[in-house]
């Protein structure tokens, strides 16, 4: 061993030495990805990640099980973004060689970073949201409280253009928070087929936690407002369905088979009386056999035609209490928000649409955000509100 690694591959997963440099092992740095996948985007704890790496059949670059102390350390490593930081550990004592961890603390020992010393396997984007995650879970456990991925919008906000989930980033403390496409996030804004075949990266613009708010908050208003319009419209809707999809009765088809049985068991015993031969016989019970099929097909048809329509005025009539219930909400709770937001696609130029649980129809909406460094505060404004299919 020389330098921390052994010739020919290093001790580190995702990279090997050749000539004297670190190069990619493809199949580790899968492994590696999913590690910060899981930690950064599914909010996963390095335990959880570590028992779902041995569940796969994933080993170390040892070739033992994973535990929790591995996968942060692939987590803590920055040479994953492709920096090398040197002095990390150091010798105390010539004697006892002694080594400590380097925190940067001891002028006599600084720590030297290059970046771009050598090629990533994951973004930096991705490295840093992850050291942010470090931290903020740091600071739950420090003040003995759970760490909890679950917000009201979560899992709900989509790319409008590649149809990747959107996730927050940015301080939580001080409010400046964004949602970011995790395509972009991953694989940067050129899209292009990656090895595999598959299309990656994606140029959507961000979208803030603010104006997100902002939008959840006008739209219950609207909905307050406007709530016998759309009333109004969901009832027209009702009566449309009603008209074009009428319940069909089928009790005359159900009178019409039991009048073909009476006429079968009839022919039966005219035959029994040597009244018609067994050929009549034949010929005239496979004519009610089979517009007895007929009609049980027609009332099966007929049956499956009402049910879709039950299932559609139920809907309709759900929306409608749905709405009325939502009138009447407090429209500056989060909590309300995340039992009406259903999903909301991010758009470019400032559009996103809104989709609601308590109607069948979605939200259109193009705002403006404007930030003021010098006064530390965001207007918003929408510029367009449309009610859309």
């Amino acid at each position: 061993m020389e330098n921390g690694f052994v010739y020919g591959r290093s001790e580190m997963l995702g990279y090997r030495i050749k000539e004297g440099k670190l190069e990619v092992v493809p199949e580790e740095a899968e492994i590696v990805r999913r590690i910060f996948d899981i930690y950064v985007f599914e909010k996963k704890g390095c335990h959880t990640i570590a028992n779902e790496l041995n569940a796969a059949g994933l080993l170390t670059v040892k070739g033992k099980m994973w535990r929790c102390d591995a996968v942060s350390r692939i987590i803590h490593n920055d040479k994953y973004m492709g920096d090398l930081t040197q002095w990390k550990h150091y010798s105390t004592d010539f004697l006892s060689k002694k080594v400590v961890v380097n925190n940067g603390e001891n002028s006599d020992v600084p720590l030297i970073t290059v970046e771009n010393h050598h090629e990533g396997i994951i973004s930096r984007e991705v490295w840093e949201l992850a050291q942010k995650q470090i931290t903020e879970r740091g600071k739950y456990a420090k003040e003995s409280r759970k760490f909890s991925s679950h917000y009201w919008f979560s899992g709900k906000i989509q790319c409008g253009k590649c149809g990747w989930t959107y996730n927050i980033g940015g301080n939580k403390f001080s409010g400046k928070r964004d949602f970011r496409c995790v395509n972009r996030i991953k694989y940067g804004k050129n899209h292009r087929i990656d090895a595999n075949g598959a299309e990656v990266g994606c140029d959507n613009s961000a979208f803030n936690l603010k104006v997100l708010v902002f939008c959840m908050k006008y739209i219950l208003e609207h909905i307050k407002v406007s709530r016998e319009e759309i009333v109004g419209q969901l009832m027209d809707e009702i009566k449309l369905i009603q008209q074009n999809e009428p319940a069909v009765n089928v009790e005359p088809m159900n009178a019409e088979i039991e009048n073909l049985n009476i006429k079968k068991r009839k022919t039966i015993d005219l035959t029994l009386d040597g009244l018609i031969s067994k050929d009549d016989l034949k010929q005239q019970t496979e004519y009610y056999d089979s517009e007895i099929a007929r009609l049980t097909e027609e009332i099966a048809a007929s049956q499956d035609v009402n049910s879709v329509h039950r299932k559609q005025l139920d809907g309709i009539r759900s929306c409608i209490e749905a709405v009325n219930n939502t009138a009447n909400v407090d429209t500056d709770s989060t909590k309300v928000y995340g039992e009406l937001l259903k999903k909301i696609i991010v758009h470019e130029n400032r559009v996103a649409v809104f989709y609601l649980n308590c109607v069948p129809f979605g939200f259109r909406i193009s705002y403006n955000k404007k930030t003021s460094i010098k006064q530390h505060r965001t207007d918003i404004s929408i510029e367009k509100f449309e009610i859309i299919e």
